[in-house]
């Protein structure tokens, strides 16, 4: 009776104000993912049943946040991706992270090392510590967490074909330091389906990838559980054009993939659905569509993982999320606005009831950021923080007409897209088939159409252009020698250890890729000796290559 009276006043109140509004609704005002947004909205437009739609704070479906008290009882985890040049120099740049607020690394490695090259192997030349750490050995990471206490720092590696390599290393290191591997905090990206479509840093094809990606859950769940062995990476694909329905449905249809693998191995949902997390992006754009994403996420993942997959465990329904402001909404034009940015997208996170938050720099546009710049997207947050009194309220959009509206709206459009996937015979086939980085290039065009015809505005680039006679900034500066003294290191290492054991390591874990998949068989554990032996991460990779092969993209378009 309520609504209807409601409905019936919003009728009245068009009429009297038909020839205003419809001049509002000419303007055609819509969000990213084409969801219409009304001038208005009611309690008509969030309907719904609050016990099992949206609920309490830490209670199912989660819609209103993981925890009853929300951030009074902890504030959300300040992340920051960082790295970059030699093992020395990120030593240095992490132990200053963690004296400026206990910030905790998250490792960027550069791309010799994801793609699973030393840095003297002829492929890597030229890009050897460029976008990030260049790590060949355990002894590499040794000299990264020097003076680095590993059983009291949460480590985040940006690391995926050879996440087992770099997980074997924080064990190895570990133990090395006395610590107890089940107090061990951190976690892998480790999540390689998203780079067969949206990122490109894949070595061996979907199948023994998947096996490696399970060898990991399975190694975490039975050995370190206080760590997160899978980072589902939404977020990369925005950043490779897709609106916010694909970015979070094809995360889902990754995850389901790692899960149903995890499953079928036999692995208890229970023992490793929480330590899976995803890495999706803030967007300064559509703000409150931003937070209605986040508490959709929680909502849509909860019931899966209750309904389908039988978890038991309230930790293991919930979605965990590390959101990130995403370089490609920074601009090279006036790039002190790229502040303002930031500081919206963590508004975004905190606002949606996210646990980790990372913003990018204002001069990451520019190449390897300031120590400086780093500092001050570090400071972004500590300032939403404490000045202002968001965190004292848990979900305080929650009950706005408009953000449960389109957080309803939002779930019905991932679901269906995940429907269409299932149809399609899953993630896999729908990679094969090149569907997904299809609709990634269908979502990057429209977007940049509305960019490019002035419907939608992108502040200094498209209006508000204010062109400055400042040279483009160069806010770090490579240094070839570096690349000289990473390749010497590395031979050196090959001259200075046991080759014998090496060798006798990287046969044996030979010998175990050859055979199938399964616990009895799981290639964490070979691995492990090869790293502990110093064989190099192009070694243990080049092993695995000589098994598996290389994943041949298909070609789509």
């Amino acid at each position: 009776m309520l609504i209807e009276k409601l409905e019936a006043a919003e009728e009245a109140w068009l009429t009297n104000h038909k020839d205003e509004l419809e001049t509002a609704e000419s303007m055609d005002a819509k969000c990213e993912d084409g969801i219409p947004l009304k001038v208005v909205y009611t309690p008509s437009d969030a309907v719904s049943d609050f016990s099992s739609d949206v609920g309490f704070p830490g209670q199912y479906p989660f819609t209103r946040g993981l925890d009853p008290s929300g951030y009074r009882k902890k504030l959300w985890t300040i992340s920051h991706y960082a790295g970059f040049g030699s093992p020395h120099e990120t030593n240095v740049l992490f132990r200053k992270m963690i004296e400026h607020g206990g910030v905790p690394p998250y490792m960027a490695l550069d791309l010799p090392t994801q793609l699973g090259y030393d840095p003297d192997h002829p492929m890597a030349q030229g890009e050897v510590g460029r976008t990030g750490t260049s790590v060949a050995s355990l002894r590499d990471w040794e000299i990264i967490f020097d003076g680095i206490n590993l059983e009291e720092t949460f480590v985040g590696t940006v690391i995926n074909a050879p996440a087992a390599v770099f997980l074997a290393m924080h064990v190895v290191l570990a133990e090395k330091q006395g610590a107890d591997l089940s107090r061990i905090r951190g976690n892998l990206q480790n999540d390689i389906l998203k780079e067969f479509t949206a990122r490109g840093n894949f070595i061996y094809p979907v199948e023994p990838s998947l096996r490696l990606v399970t060898d990991t859950l399975e190694f975490c769940a039975r050995n370190l559980p206080a760590y997160w062995p899978l980072n589902v990476c939404g977020g990369h694909f925005p950043e490779a054009g897709s609106n916010r329905v694909h970015e979070v449905a094809f995360a889902f249809a990754d995850a389901f993939t790692y899960v149903d693998e995890a499953v079928r191995r036999g692995v208890d949902i229970d023992a490793f659905a929480k330590g899976m997390f995803f890495l999706m992006k803030t967007n300064h754009t559509d703000l409150l569509e931003e937070v209605a994403k986040f508490r959709a996420m929680r909502k849509i993942w909860a019931g899966r993982l209750r309904d389908k997959y039988g978890a038991k465990d309230p930790e293991s329904m919930k979605c965990r999320v590390l959101g990130h402001s995403g370089g490609s909404l920074m601009t090279r034009e006036r790039p002190e606005l790229n502040i303002a940015r930031t500081t919206l997208a963590c508004l975004a996170g905190v606002l949606g009831g996210i646990q980790l938050i990372g913003l990018r720099t204002m001069d990451e546009v520019f190449g390897i950021p300031t120590e400086k710049s780093e500092l001050i997207a570090i400071g972004t947050q500590y300032v939403v923080a404490y000045e202002t009194a968001l965190p004292d309220v848990v979900d305080p959009l929650g009950g706005s007409y408009c953000v449960e509206a389109l957080t309803a709206e939002f779930e019905r459009r991932v679901l269906d897209e995940l429907d269409r996937i299932d149809r399609m015979g899953g993630m896999v086939a729908a990679i094969e088939s090149g569907y997904v980085r299809k609709v990634i290039a269908e979502d990057a065009y429209e977007t940049h159409r509305a960019w490019e015809t002035g419907r939608k505005v992108k502040v200094g680039v498209n209006k508000f252009r204010i062109d400055e006679d400042e040279p483009p900034r160069r806010p770090y500066e490579y240094k070839e020698e570096e690349e000289q003294r990473q390749i010497e290191t590395v031979r050196r290492l090959r001259r200075e250890r046991d080759n014998p054991a090496v060798e006798r390591t990287l046969a044996e874990l030979k010998e175990a890729a050859r055979r199938p998949a399964s616990t009895e068989n799981n290639l964490m554990v070979p691995i492990i000796a090869a790293v502990r032996a110093y064989a190099t991460v192009g070694e243990i990779c080049g092993t695995l290559r000589e098994v598996f092969g290389e994943y041949d993209e298909p070609t789509s378009f």
